[in-house]
């Protein structure tokens, strides 16, 4: 299936789903409140919900719900979705008002949680069902990586993982003549200044284009020529210098200025209780649970001579160093998953979390772990690779891009990948 059939097909599927979980949403929230345990009034009927339903689609349109940017990738089509179905909300209460159609509280709170969550699950079964065939080739983006260098080479390498929506077509790059193979396998297919006709020639819906790798005339120039460029290709800016990616930056304005400005990478207040929630409860469910195991671990090694513990030294959240505990390697703890399983002390100690960027040696570039300003984890997305330059944009994305939901992302991906 072409590319723009694939990406129309579903967004008509989001479409058709969409609207009828908002309609079962509404249908059942006037049920439920027709109940006398909700006092079994103020329900509307078929009228005035299918007066709802347009506006409803209208708001889903403005949050960007059908925009290819906002699918199949990260927690912001939920965090639209949420939003989405609270405007609607509002929505429902101001249509009342007009048209002064009685409708009750309960009614309307309940449509707004129905809406939500069946909203949510269609979502999540449709990006299910797309992944499977991302993996078969479709809603893939053809993309070219404008310059090469370290930093590109791992953004290649990250974006060739199966099922990330990317197919990389080729670099360009004014160092490395035309027709080279990269480390990677990736042919150079001329200079940086042959992006739109290259672009044209291989169908590339996307560049990406690395500024550490060009020089700053030639940059200049490949911005403005893509900016001015008549064609559809989209021109995504890696972020590259770490203090960039860790701290976060938003867009701010100075007298018409366009300004960068550089975020604190702290957890707000709410991340930081749902983060420490998580990390208590589940190291205190999984110590319950695996004491068996962990008793039979350390049994075994103390019979044969060994010693159960080890303690390696890691740099921690500020760079501060702490010893992490694991059992020794041998007889049950020769699976990684019972080896790692004493670190759940420290994540109880409030050294470590479950998830979060990969525990640092002691030895380990200075400047990086300066860096961690959240407590390093137990597992993450830094399990996913063995190159060191992939396995550090793995790390700072993570701090860089925090939520309780990539906690729970993670988390998911590695029980899916032990049991799957």
């Amino acid at each position: 299936m072409p590319k723009s059939r694939a990406w129309r097909f579903l967004v008509s599927t989001l479409v058709v789903v969409d609207l009828a979980c908002v309609l079962l949403g509404l249908k059942l929230a006037a049920w439920l409140a027709s109940q006398p345990a909700f006092g079994g009034r103020g329900t509307p009927d078929w009228s005035f919900i299918l007066l709802i339903l347009p506006i409803f689609s209208l708001i889903f349109v403005a949050q960007g719900l059908y925009d290819p940017q906002n699918l199949l990738g990260g927690t912001r089509e939920y965090a639209a979705v949420f939003r989405a179905c609270t405007y609607g909300l509002l929505a429902i209460v101001l249509v009342s008002f007009v048209t002064r159609w009685i409708v009750s509280r309960e009614w309307i709170v309940l449509s707004w949680a129905f809406s939500a969550a069946l909203l949510g699950s269609g979502r999540f079964l449709i990006r299910r069902a797309a992944y499977q065939l991302q993996r078969r080739g479709h809603f893939t983006a053809k993309t070219i990586i404008v310059g090469a260098n370290a930093h590109s080479l791992a953004v290649a390498t990250q974006l060739s993982q199966n099922g990330s929506g990317v197919r990389i077509v080729g670099f360009l790059d004014d160092y490395v003549p035309a027709g080279s193979v990269l480390g990677n396998g990736h042919r150079v297919l001329g200079g940086s200044s042959a992006l739109m006709q290259v672009a044209a020639r291989t169908h590339a819906d996307e560049a990406i284009v690395v500024p550490q790798a060009l020089p700053w005339e030639t940059l200049q120039t490949v911005l403005t020529d893509a900016a001015a460029a008549p064609n559809g290709l989209r021109v995504h800016l890696p972020a590259g210098f770490y203090d960039l990616l860790t701290t976060r930056v938003g867009l701010s304005e100075r007298n018409h200025v366009p300004l960068l400005t550089v975020k604190k990478a702290r957890l707000t207040p709410l991340e930081a209780i749902f983060k420490s929630s998580l990390d208590y409860g589940l190291s205190i469910l999984m110590l319950v649970l695996l004491s068996p195991v962990m008793a039979l671990a350390a049994g075994w090694l103390r019979l044969n001579g060994r010693s159960v513990i080890d303690r390696r030294r890691v740099v921690g959240q500020y760079g501060r160093p702490f010893a992490l505990f694991s059992f020794h390697p041998g007889g049950p703890a020769s699976s990684i998953f019972i080896r790692k399983l004493p670190g759940l002390v420290n994540v109880l100690r409030g050294e470590l979390s479950i998830v979060g960027p990969r525990p640092m040696e002691g030895k380990d570039d200075r400047a990086q772990t300066r860096l961690l300003s959240i407590r390093p984890g137990l597992t993450g997305s830094w399990r996913q690779v063995s190159d060191a330059d992939a396995q550090a944009v793995l790390d700072l994305y993570y701090i860089r891009s925090y939520s309780i939901w990539l906690d729970l992302q993670v988390l998911f991906q590695r029980v899916k990948a032990r049991f799957g």
